[in-house]
């Protein structure tokens, strides 16, 4: 297990310093912030805090919250179709390659759907009851979860309020006023943070990264909101976001077939959309006469919709946002499966419908594992379990046997099915390496996540020239503050976990103007400052630069080091 470059050396900062940890300070002096909301970062710091800095212990948090949202996602379904189909969505959800994938690092999105699960548990409840108080509860975690995810945390009120408003069992009136009270509930849970942040005078808190004006306001709702969009309302363009969306990997419309998606989340899909087929039969016939067992035929596929739209038409989706797609993904299989096995023990065609879904699955593991050159056996072993499975599903119904017989073949088809899943879900055990560390995905790398971590992981510095730079400056160590300003958080952070007082420059872009050079200018002139790092000549011209202004006044301002002017780097003595 290792830790995320960004998030671990800013979670170690935030557990030894309470300062850092009330506001998601990225480094101990508390001069900047994360890009994000630091919910997940609260959980993981004081976890470290109790246990000590060890990655067992800074992971601890997205483990708890994987198992936990196993266990919700059993209760929801089991309340919605029964135990059993409880189970089999808890099995689909637990052999996910991304949910095993997440739960070892430090993503914020576990953290995230356990938060929405548990709201789903409590607006569940209100649907069956139509009472006021299970209703704010969900508000009040959805309002938790945005300090974890800010905005996407909102995406569940979609689901949530028009099945709500539809299926409650009480009149119109007090379905709309109660979800207005909710709504309201949420935002003032989601933004409390932010508003104590804010009425924090700057000079007396740590600049916002991922802004260009110091606002916490325009990092949550421009930098990870709107200029995710295309919309360049808070210098977007100047953190590398733009473009039209839905490019990445063809047509918006295909997003949930695309290899950094699919593969991580898809295995079930034909069974999710026979779950989508019975819920469109229970909602067109109105077979159902539980409005609240309704509510959920109309939820999960809505909540899948939604979600996809969101991600298919951002410009900047990352593979792991996809997470937020599992529990329903998982539930539609699940009652797809039900449905399916209900039909499989009736008379007639419907007996047919589970051979063929299975078979069709089958085909498309194959589809899928053949994408990649993972595990050279993988796409025969799930082809050829999944026709096999589906060859005894059909031979029973040719010999025409039992429920006991029947249950057998179902419960095999789903071992079969299992396979492919369940062994991209495995591979993650055996990542060790940096860019695994920041590369949340099960199976092989996604092109999506393989063109990050080669935009990024370049900045990076060898361990052996940082140990070499570290040295030097221990051994040059007066009563700095900060012994070297560091562009670019994770490259600073390497410097950090090694105990070195770092000044980080530029944030998580190194774009960000957190420290101007008038603020070095006063620093080097009080002694507080001594050495700045900036990028050297092998390392420049890409996109993704160092804050340009800082990289000209160390030029202009300081001398390089003698035997310190590499390919990758350049240290500057600023001492006057």
């Amino acid at each position: 297990m290792q830790l995320h470059l960004y998030y671990g050396p800013g979670v170690r900062s935030m557990s030894r310093s309470w300062t850092a940890w009330w506001s998601g300070a990225w480094d101990p002096a508390a001069t900047t912030t994360f890009d994000k909301l630091p919910g997940t970062f609260w959980l993981q710091a004081l976890s470290a805090r109790v246990f000590g800095f060890t990655p067992w212990a800074v992971l601890l948090p997205s483990l708890i919250a994987s198992v936990a949202a196993i266990a919700m996602l059993y209760v929801l379904v089991s309340r919605w179709l029964g135990p059993g189909t409880g189970v089999l969505a808890a099995v689909f959800f637990a052999t996910t390659p991304l949910v095993a994938a997440l739960a070892r690092t430090q993503i914020p999105d576990p953290v995230l759907i356990a938060l929405l699960l548990g709201a789903a548990l409590t607006w569940q409840q209100a649907t069956r009851t139509a009472r006021t108080s299970p209703l704010l509860w969900t508000a009040v975690i959805v309002g938790a979860a945005f300090q974890v995810k800010m905005a996407q945390a909102w995406l569940v009120w979609v689901p949530f309020a028009l099945a709500y408003l539809v299926y409650a069992p009480t009149s119109l009136a007090r379905r709309a006023w109660q979800l207005a009270l909710a709504g309201l509930v949420t935002v003032a849970v989601s933004l409390s943070w932010m508003v104590g942040f804010t009425l924090v005078p700057a000079a007396s808190r740590p600049y916002v990264d991922g802004s260009v004006d110091n606002s916490i306001w325009s990092m949550v709702f421009g930098y990870n909101g709107f200029n995710r969009y295309g919309v360049d309302n808070t210098g977007a363009q100047m953190f590398g976001i733009g473009g039209p969306p839905g490019k990445a990997e063809g047509p918006a419309w295909l997003y949930l077939l695309r290899d950094g998606v699919a593969p991580q989340i898809g295995w079930l899909y034909l069974f999710a959309l026979a779950g989508v087929a019975a819920a469109a039969v229970q909602l067109v016939r109105r077979r159902d006469s539980a409005p609240a067992t309704a509510a959920m035929y109309l939820m999960w596929p809505v909540w899948t919709a939604v979600h996809a739209v969101a991600f298919a038409g951002s410009v900047k989706a990352h593979s792991f946002y996809n997470l937020a797609l599992v529990p329903a993904v998982a539930a539609l299989a699940a009652a797809g499966a039900h449905q399916l096995r209900a039909a499989y023990h009736r008379p007639g065609w419907q007996r047919w419908l589970l051979p063929s879904v299975v078979a069709a699955s089958a085909w498309w593991a194959w589809e899928l594992s053949g994408r990649f050159a993972f595990a050279p056996w993988l796409p025969a072993a799930a082809l050829g379990s999944g026709l096999g499975a589906a060859a005894v599903l059909a031979a029973v119904n040719l010999v025409r046997a039992g429920g006991p017989t029947r249950a057998v073949a179902f419960g095999l088809a789903v071992v079969a099915l299992a396979v492919a899943p369940a062994t991209w879900a495995l591979s993650v055990t055996g990542k060790t390496s940096v860019s695994d560390a920041h590369r949340p995905a099960g199976g092989p790398a996604s092109r999506e996540v393989a063109s990050v971590l080669s935009g990024r992981m370049l900045r990076l510095l060898p361990a052996a020239q940082v140990e070499a730079i570290t040295a030097f400056l221990d051994a040059h160590r007066g009563g700095e503050q900060f012994q070297v300003a560091v562009p670019w958080a994770p490259q600073a952070g390497q410097f950090l976990l090694r105990d070195v007082a770092v000044l980080p420059v530029g944030g998580f872009t190194a774009q960000a103007p957190t420290v101007t050079p008038q603020r070095l200018d006063e620093l080097v002139t009080t002694g507080a400052l001594r050495f700045a790092l900036v990028d050297g000549p092998q390392t420049q011209g890409r996109p993704t630069v160092d804050y340009p202004l800082y990289a000209q006044w160390a030029a202009a301002s300081c001398r390089p080091v003698p035997g310190y002017t590499q390919p990758l780097y350049v240290l500057y003595d600023c001492r006057r």
